[in-house]
């Protein structure tokens, strides 16, 4: 359950109107504000007038369905990162690994236990909270900074410096040795042990213990990523994702 005084903004998207029904005397009854949508578009329109805290969506919907939703929000809106909950009946595999791929945080079976649901929200709430909280301290600030991976990820510091338009270089010590340098918030230089460019990306975002260093400043480097800054940080959480659900 939310305990700040501020309340947390939650989307439904389901086109079950029972469904929404439930999820919306649940979280409501632990103190979220929740919006209502029935498709994707119609969520895509809510979501980036209203700029909810955290999306819940049904997979299975007419119209734009929820993988396509999902993209829609990773791709094209103003919340590219909130944290993203696909809900579905059905127990399939292959549809889990597409909901991964489409950048969902989360994806629970229906019916779900409001307990499970709850305990879900909170703890991704909890971790956007951590995130917009250090970014405040840190991400504009003309100093460096420093921590562990353990208490902020490397995706979510990559997304701070993105969206703060930050220059420098972010070195990292965790099973190797590597650094990601940026010009005005978008990646154009990785290396991460022998691995160089969006390989370096690949493999070092999901890296969970170690340390980083943000150094800021304008560093040269011959530019070996080619892809923009969000979309590669969403692949690689996306090939970290289906890697864990392979194993």
């Amino acid at each position: 359950m939310s305990s700040d005084t501020h309340k947390a903004k939650i989307l439904i998207v389901d086109d079950n109107e029972n469904i929404l029904r439930l999820l919306r005397i649940s979280l409501e009854k632990a103190n979220y504000e929740i919006i209502e949508a029935s498709n994707g578009d119609e969520g895509m329109t809510r979501a980036c007038a209203e700029q909810p805290d955290l999306i819940i969506s049904d997979v299975m919907m007419p119209l734009t369905d929820g993988i396509e939703f999902c993209w829609m929000i990773r791709e094209n809106s103003p919340i590219p990162m909130v944290p993203f909950i696909f809900m579905t009946s059905l127990e399939d595999k292959d549809m889990e690994i597409r909901g991964f791929r489409a950048g969902a945080d989360e994806y629970l079976v229906k019916p779900v236990e409001r307990a499970v649901l709850l305990d879900k929200v909170e703890m991704l709430l909890e971790r956007s909270r951590k995130v917009k909280s250090f970014g405040a301290r840190n991400a504009k600030s003309v100093k460096g900074f420093e921590g562990k991976l353990a208490d902020l990820s490397l995706a979510e510091l990559i997304q701070l410096l993105n969206l703060n338009q930050r220059s420098g270089v972010l070195y990292i010590e965790a099973r190797q040795e590597g650094e990601i340098v940026f010009h005005s918030g978008q990646m154009v230089f990785g290396r991460y042990g022998d691995l160089t460019g969006e390989e370096a990306i690949y493999q070092v975002v999901p890296e969970n213990t170690g340390t980083f260093r943000f150094e800021p400043g304008e560093k040269e480097v011959e530019r070996n990523i080619s892809g923009a800054t969000m979309n590669v940080l969403i692949e690689a959480c996306r090939l970290d994702d289906e890697k864990d659900l392979q194993e």
